[in-house]
Formats: C-alpha cells, structure tokens, sequence
C-alpha cells in the first residue's frame, strides 16, 4: 500500500497568523473590565489553546465569578477588532500553502478562532480560496484538545468525496493541546514551536517538530518520509515477542485485540504507531512491530494444502529470470505461495496467468493474494491443462506444479516467448526423471534439477554451531529453455 498524504488540517492562531499576542491583548482587555488580570505566561501555560467561550468558561471557574460568556465574548471580539490591523502571517506560511496547492494537496483550517476572524486575516492576504473549507470554533462545543474538531473536519472532508485514512492525514498545531487533539482523532502531527519548544510538542506526542515554513520542500520530505513507516488500520504486521522471539502475523484493526500466552495486544496500540516501535502486552510483554517480510507472509498464509517452502520458490524465482513487466503461467496453485512470490516480482505492469481445476484451492488463493494487495495482478482459470494446453501465448515462464508435469511440457513450450524458462516442481526421483527427458525431446535445452537443502547456523559467542534440525528434501526442482525443435 502506498503511504502519501492525503489531506492537511492547519490550526490558525499561532500556527498560520500571528494572532496569540492579539488575542491575549484583548481578552486582558475584556478582563480588566471586570477586575481580572491575566501575565503573558499564564495566558501561555494554561489558556492558549482554547476557544473564546472555554476561557471565559475556565476564568470563571477558577476566580469564582459568576460571568455573562455571552457578553464577555461579545466584548472580546469588539476587542479584536480594534487590534487586527497589527496581525500578520508567520514568516513562509503563504509560500508553503501555495506550494502545496501546486503539488495538489488538499487541506483545511481547523480551529479554535471564529470563523469571521478567520477569514477577515485570509481574505487580508489573498490566500482564503486556499482552503477547502474552515472548521471554527463556531462549528462545535467542546474544543482542542477534545479531538471533535478534527472529527467534523474529516467527516466533512468525506462529505466532500474524499477517501481518507486517519492515519495518513496531517495537522500543523503550534500548541500541546492542538497536538493531543490531533493524536486522539489518529492524525499524523507536525508541532509548529512558534509558541512551545520542541521538548514540549514532542511530550503531547508531536509526530515530527518544525522550527518554521521556510522549506515547505523539506517539510513535506520529512512528513512522507515518515508516512512511509506509520501503520494504518487494516495493515498485515508482525509482532516479535521481546524476550522469546515469538512471532505473530496479525491484520491490525483498531477495534480487535491479539490474545496470546504472553498476554492481550490491543491493535489500537499498534495503528498509529511506528514499525521497529514497542508495544506492550496486558502482561507487561514487550514486542517489537515489524513490516512483514515476503518470507513472513508466505509462512503465515491460510493452507488448504502444503505450499512450496521459501528456499525453493526464491531459488525458481531467480533462475527463472522474472521481474517487474513478466508475463507468467502458473498451473496448480495450491494455497498459493508461489503466486503470493511470482506477483510480487512482476507487479505492477507484469500478470500472473493460474491455471486450476479446484474451486478450493483457487477461493483460498485468491483470499490470500487479497490480504496483501496482489489479486489485481494475478488471472485465475479453471481448465484441465492436461488436456486443454494453455490460452496465453509469448509468455516470459511456466512454473507447474503438478502430479504428471509431463503432460503439459508441449502446451508450455507453444505458450513461451523464444528462450523463454519451463519450471517444474515434484517430489520424487522418478516424477523428475520422465519430466527431464520429455523437456529434452520437446524443445528446451539446459535442461537441469536441482535440489535445495537449508540449515540453520546458531551463531552464539563460545558455542556455535549447527541447528538440530534443518530442512531437508522437500521437492526437485527441474528447469529447461526453449529453443526452435
């Protein structure tokens, strides 16, 4: 799956405009009517990240005054007003938000100012029509860092047509509280240290911290490359127990849980998170989240029948000589790791041609192929080959994996493109011996069988040595070029 940005949520006061000193100059304003004051490092500490109606809510609570909100807020805007003229954007915010609308990125304000202060300042410097749409204060009841407001944000966004993942989404927040907001509603989150230092963006669990938008190429660089390792919901994960090597190839949906010996994962930990990252057991367990191997997924597949291990399907692979753009027959899929392989190799301009005549194996086939993102490459038909040949001609190989491959060598050799590789896979001496001799008497030289053998190697400091067991014969694998007969 191809991890990209896929829309960008900006906070505004402190993070687009330089609007904090504004408004803590007017709500002293306001204050100062009734009796209250309020420094600059309080308004900092404690209340910068609140909408108009949360502070005068908060002040009032924690002064004991019994206050109109109604009429302060009133105030406050009047208050504004008179020192907006003062207002101005942060150094390269206007040059970042063109570049990405030029690079076709899609985003939005998601504040807590009001919508008519917002856009008095866009309007002011021409950048409103930027911006797909606003989420202000005026749009909900309880603020940052309650994470509503990316909530309505993104369920607009949708409205609107577009197919989001939170995941994959960004915010720009320039204070704690925005920046927790944006963590709980599963948002990637750039912290802006306009305001905070990094220290403390990086506490409420700032994903990445910017000094300012003076490099939007950089910044965008940074944020994909960091997309690249972040783990979506419905993405295949392995878990590998810290202490015990334990392994677990698990779909990680945000809702379910992996129950295990060592005790419950929840998935919502993992969603969001890193690959190379820990996550811990109900237990107290530690275990390390990785990106699956070919090899994991292979080992891990649903079985209806015995699949071709590793060692040999990479080995075939590779003397097949098949890539990106191959076109590929395949007949006797059984559960389907050697497809799982071969797409892989030929995505995305390559196919997979399966030939096959039971229902079963084909269902759990194309069930696995799914999980990982590959059926969109892989052809599937049921036919007797033995008899029937195949339909697709110019063909790059032909892998069969069959009781009597004899059967098909002549079908193989019409369907390859000149010099192109027949590969066979069977069990037993004599399986591979009329197999050989029917490939050198129909068309294809260099004919061969190999068999692969694989031991592990305990490498430990003073005792090394060999593992007490190793995988052995599991099958012959014979290859053959065609030539003009």
């Amino acid at each position: 799956m191809k991890k990209d940005i896929q829309f960008i949520f900006f906070d505004f006061d402190g993070t687009i405009a330089d609007t904090e000193e504004i408004h803590f100059r007017a709500f002293k304003k306001t204050l100062e009517k009734y009796g209250v004051s309020i420094t600059w490092q309080e308004y900092i500490e404690k209340y910068l990240a609140y909408t108009d109606e949360d502070f005068f809510r908060v002040i009032s609570n924690e002064k004991n005054l019994n206050f109109d909100i109604k009429s302060m807020r009133s105030d406050k805007e009047e208050n504004f007003q008179e020192f907006i003229q003062n207002i101005k954007l942060f150094p390269g915010i206007e040059e970042t938000l063109r570049f990405l609308k030029q690079k076709n990125y899609k985003f939005s304000i998601v504040s807590g100012a009001l919508r008519k202060e917002i856009e008095s300042i866009l309007k002011k410097y021409g950048i409103l029509d930027l911006f797909e749409f606003i989420v202000a204060a005026d749009d909900y009841d309880e603020g940052k860092p309650s994470s509503r407001p990316f909530e309505i944000a993104i369920e607009r966004a949708k409205n609107m047509g577009y197919d989001l993942r939170n995941e994959l989404c960004v915010s720009f927040e320039d204070s704690p509280y925005g920046i927790i907001a944006a963590k709980k509603a599963g948002l990637f989150s750039v912290g802006v240290s306009n305001y905070y230092p990094k220290e403390k963006l990086f506490e409420a669990g700032a994903d990445i911290v910017i000094n300012s938008f003076l490099d939007p190429q950089d910044i965008e660089e940074k944020i994909k490359n960091a997309l690249e390792s972040r783990i979506v919901d419905g993405e295949r994960v392995l878990l590998v127990s810290q202490k015990r090597n334990k392994t677990f190839l698990i779909t990680a949906n945000k809702k379910d849980s992996l129950h295990t010996h060592l005790g419950v994962v929840k998935c919502a930990d993992i969603v969001g998170n890193y690959y190379g990252k820990k996550v811990y057991s109900s237990k107290g367990e530690a275990f390390f989240i990785l990106q699956p191997t070919l090899e994991d997924k292979i080992k891990k597949i649903e079985r209806k029948s015995a699949v071709i291990y590793p060692k040999d399907s990479s080995f075939m692979i590779f003397i097949s000589g098949i890539s990106s753009g191959s076109r590929v027959i395949e007949s006797g899929c059984g559960s389907g790791g050697l497809t799982l392989s071969l797409a892989h190799f030929v995505k995305p301009t390559g196919r997979i041609f399966i030939y096959e005549i039971r229902d079963d194996f084909m269902e759990v086939t194309q069930k696995n192929l799914k999980q990982y993102g590959l059926l969109d490459y892989v052809s599937f038909k049921k036919k007797d080959v033995y008899k029937e040949g195949f339909d697709e001609k110019n063909v790059d190989a032909v892998f069969l994996d069959l009781p009597e491959p004899w059967h098909c060598v002549k079908f193989a050799w019409e369907s390859l493109k000149p010099s192109g590789v027949l590969l066979s896979i069977s069990p037993t001496v004599n399986q591979t011996e009329i197999m050989c001799e029917v490939m050198r008497s129909n068309g294809f030289i260099l004919v061969d069988t190999f068999e692969i053998l694989l031991r592990r190697f305990l490498a430990r400091e003073g005792k090394s040595r060999p593992y007490e067991n190793m995988i052995g014969h599991t099958a012959y694998i014979s290859v053959g070029r065609k030539v003009e007969k």
